[in-house]
């Protein structure tokens, strides 16, 4: 049996079909955590060799056997575990819940604990599940109090738990006093992801982070490695850093060589060693670390350590592609777009890798698709279709796409006019800083469209835009200073340094994977919030 994270995405951990889950992280618990009798610890151990499903099946079978003969609380949680995940058999959330049930029901807590995560992710009266969790949490149960801090951080309206830092804080603290590395070390990362973090809490996330490291935590000691050997907010410390990402190595994980290869890519902390680079990102492949082969493509496709060669960078791509990887279908994307490689230049075969790529919720692919069907590039014309690509993208926390559905929706190229959805949309961006929504936002307090606001808002609005080099919102900027009295536009102007925020609100920067080829499949919104045609997007 592969080892499976303990700490995993509720939509990650179940494959269990297309039901609703909730944007949650959760404490499954694992057989090798919690399992004690030796004949089902053998059995994991069985599990743990098994290469294929067709390997696995012995062991699920033995295990179905062990608890059926003889029932006990360790046997059901193993085959409620077994069926969660489909391990040996065809993953079955119903035969999974039963048996979770009967474990529960005698009072084995990790089954409680991943009981209340399986019903909570499959929408089986989420207000109970939680109840369940958090009755496990108050007795000390140290994974039930991490599930309950990522609860609280996430947020789970359906169950009547609003977004609480401080409540999530709370838990975490009391999991990793109780031992629990994953909640040290989701309390590390919380403290020093801080926009503005004190000394005392800068010490308590590195403290935290040692303790993590020194339990073996494996992402841990990929991003404690990771930012020691880069000096990323911390003193550089190059040699120990390099020391725990090989520990990681070492222990199977396949993102500290992801991360070693990106070091030397980038020359971040080590020298400059583009081949070793290259070499790191093929031991990931041979360790089925399939995003690599992404790094290969664009390696290839720029001639970077290796021998330019773009038919090499879509054998690559394709490879990639054929594991699900979204980076690589969009490649495949732009390839077909622009004809390189070898490939013909085909708008529909990029549309079909665009489209394979959102169903996989690959949002640039869901941005490219609302692209192409408000364009009609590659398919007919849909503003309708257009505007659910967009929906999707922006479900997904895309600001671009949010943006889109409310250009759209202001347009009502879709057949309706929705300004108050579109201002609410533009708001809630403008609010989080994003100044091509704060131009918009101004447009439409300035034209009374869905919102209302005086003067000073919209041009407060308006500079926020033009300082960001919105060429709309300078226009809208100098057309509406001409509107104003000389008391106003002092009083205006007054405003704005009053309200002004030090330092314009920045996005994380994603790791530089590879950058992409020239694409005119970035999505643009209404004026004044245009971007630029044929930018390149991230890839």
């Amino acid at each position: 049996m592969k080892p499976r994270p303990r700490f995993l995405s509720l939509a990650a951990a179940l494959s269990l079909g297309s039901c609703a889950v909730p944007s949650a992280w959760a404490k499954f618990l694992s057989p090798p955590d919690v399992l004690k009798e030796p004949a089902l610890t053998a059995v994991v151990d069985l599990l743990k060799t098994a290469k294929t499903p067709e390997e696995s099946k012995p062991a699920f079978e033995s295990a179905l056997k062990l608890a059926t003969e003889a029932s006990s609380p360790e046997r059901q949680f193993l085959l409620g575990y077994l069926y969660q995940y489909g391990i040996g058999t065809e993953a079955a959330a119903a035969k999974s819940r039963e048996a979770y049930q009967k474990a529960a029901d005698a009072g084995f807590a990790p089954a409680k604990n991943n009981l209340g995560l399986l019903n909570l992710a499959t929408g089986v009266d989420p207000a109970k599940s939680v109840a369940l969790i958090e009755d496990l949490a108050n007795t000390g149960n140290a994974a039930a109090q991490t599930s309950m801090g990522q609860l609280y951080l996430d947020g789970i309206p359906a169950a009547g738990i609003a977004k609480d830092p401080e409540k999530a804080r709370v838990w975490f603290e009391r999991a990793s006093a109780g031992g629990d590395s994953d909640a040290s070390w989701t309390l590390a990362m919380l403290l020093a992801n801080q926009p503005k973090i004190s000394e005392a809490d800068a010490q308590k996330a590195i403290e935290l982070m040692e303790q993590a490291v020194k339990a073996n935590h494996l992402p841990a000691l990929v991003e404690y490695g990771t930012r020691l050997a880069s000096g990323a907010g911390l003193k550089p410390d190059i040699e120990r850093g390099l020391s725990l990402l090989q520990k990681a190595i070492d222990q199977g994980s396949t993102q500290a060589i992801m991360a070693l290869g990106s070091l030397y890519e980038n020359g971040t902390g080590v020298k400059k060693d583009e081949k070793k680079a290259f070499e790191y990102y093929t031991q990931a492949i041979a360790r089925n670390e399939y995003s690599a082969y992404n790094k290969l493509g664009y390696f290839y496709e720029n001639g970077i350590g290796v021998t330019q060669d773009t038919k090499k960078a879509v054998e690559n791509y394709q490879a990639g592609a054929g594991k699900k990887v979204g980076m690589c279908m969009y490649n495949l994307a732009v390839f077909h777009d622009a004809g390189k490689g070898g490939l013909k230049k085909d708008p529909a075969a990029a549309f079909d890798w665009h489209y394979k790529a959102a169903m996989s919720a690959f949002v640039p692919s869901q941005l490219a698709l609302g692209t192409r069907y408000r364009d009609g590039k590659g398919t007919a014309a849909d503003p309708q279709a257009a505007l659910a690509w967009f929906q999707r993208a922006m479900q997904n926390g895309d600001v671009t796409g949010a943006l889109n559905v409310a250009s759209l929706l202001e347009s009502g190229s879709t057949g309706v006019v929705d300004n108050k959805t579109a201002a609410a949309i533009y708001k809630d961006a403008a609010g989080k800083g994003n100044p091509m929504a704060m131009a918009s936002l101004g447009a439409m307090i300035e034209d009374g469209r869905g919102v209302q606001g005086d003067f000073k808002q919209v041009f407060l609005l308006y500079t926020a835009g033009a300082e960001a080099k919105i060429e709309a919102a300078k226009e809208r900027l100098a057309n509406f200073k001409k509107r104003l009295t000389p008391d106003q536009l002092k009083e205006a102007e007054a405003f704005v340094l009053a309200n002004r925020t030090p330092g314009a609100p920045g996005t994380a920067t994603p790791e530089k994977t590879a950058e992409p080829a020239e694409s005119k499949d970035k999505p643009k919104t209404k004026e004044p919030a245009k971007p630029a045609k044929g930018s390149k997007d991230k890839r």
